[in-house]
């Protein structure tokens, strides 16, 4: 039995169409696990992913609810997720307006998932579909928070320094190894939900909150089909994203580095000042020194300015509410008796 399910923008149910006729209103499907892929452009790698979910399907003796969020997408991924059904799971396609990002798409799935468990996966399938019912297992067994890491795989230069960094200036439990899935129960689920960050990173948000966490290593793969959108200037942004929402040590580097730019003026003015008095020749007078001390003192100026200027700008995205992500509509179909 196929069960077709539409929603509008408003997220209310304003068609069904059930075969053989029955009617449903309101009802939610309950699902054992919740798979949440976001998909941006990925067109190309749809039809790899959607074989070997099928396979998947398969060998499992529970229900499964695949949320794919279409972030904007310019090519043909919502009408291939939307024209793609599953036997014995579930397909729901979260189509958003535009384009929001990754994290947002991923916290759009989190919203609108129907089970209790979460797993998120990457269309891009970095690990076997079968991880994931590795990582549900888990979850069965009473823990709160899973992950795979990745085995085989050595990130480049910038990801290691990002890495390093995170560890030493965030006060956070995160993984110091590549990590790719992550699982988790319905605690984590409606705290994510409750408190719908902008302009953040899901993935450290998760593991602020504090549960302790099993990391299960996994073999990498690579990409078979199309290129990755996680781009440079992406990475910059989520490292400042990172850093600022997940930590005041920018700040308190600020405070120090003011601090001790104050103390060095104050102890070369005192120099210059009995230099002045013992050997007034020995004293240059010029632009030299007073070039330097501005170049110094305008550029940690500017550097602090810059610092704050990223804590106010997330403060006025907090200020304005304006929305994490915006669903245009919601697609569901449901093979049920397969």
């Amino acid at each position: 039995m196929e069960i077709f399910v539409y929603y509008n923008v408003l997220d209310l149910v304003t068609a069904v169409n059930v075969k053989p006729a029955h009617y449903f209103k309101g009802i939610k499907m309950q699902y054992d696990l919740s798979v949440i892929i976001p998909a941006y452009n990925e067109s190309e790698s749809l039809g790899s992913l959607f074989q070997s979910l099928k396979d998947f399907c398969s060998t499992i003796d529970y229900s499964v609810q695949f949320v794919f969020v279409d972030d904007g997408s310019t090519d043909d991924t919502a009408s291939v997720i939307a024209n793609t059904s599953i036997p014995k799971a579930s397909v729901k396609l979260v189509k958003l307006s535009r384009n929001f990002g990754a994290h947002e798409a991923i916290r759009a799935g989190i919203f609108k998932a129907d089970a209790n468990n979460i797993v998120l996966y990457s269309a891009d399938m970095p690990e076997p579909v079968e991880d994931i019912g590795l990582l549900y297992k888990l979850l069965l067994d009473g823990n709160e928070l899973v992950y795979s890491e990745r085995l085989g795989y050595r990130p480049g230069l910038g990801s290691r320094v990002f890495a390093w960094l995170s560890k030493r200036v965030i006060n956070i439990n995160f993984p110091e190894t590549s990590l790719i899935g992550v699982g988790f129960g319905r605690k984590i689920k409606d705290e994510l939900n409750n408190n719908i960050e902008a302009s953040s990173s899901i993935y450290y948000q998760i593991f602020s909150l504090g549960f302790k966490a099993i990391g299960v290593p996994v073999e990498f793969t690579d990409r078979e089909h199309g290129k990755s959108k996680w781009t440079f200037p992406k990475k910059i942004r989520l490292f400042l994203d990172v850093i600022v929402m997940f930590s005041y040590t920018p700040i308190h580097i600020i405070s120090i580095i003011g601090i001790l730019m104050f103390l060095i003026g104050i102890i070369w003015a005192m120099i210059i000042f009995i230099n002045k008095l013992l050997e007034p020749a020995a004293v240059a007078d010029g632009w030299p020194t007073t070039a330097s001390i501005l170049l110094i003192g305008f550029g940690m100026t500017n550097l602090s300015l810059g610092i704050i200027a990223e804590y106010l700008a997330r403060t006025l995205i907090a200020s304005r509410k304006r929305p994490v992500f915006v669903i245009e509509e919601i697609i569901e179909t449901t093979d049920i008796a397969s």
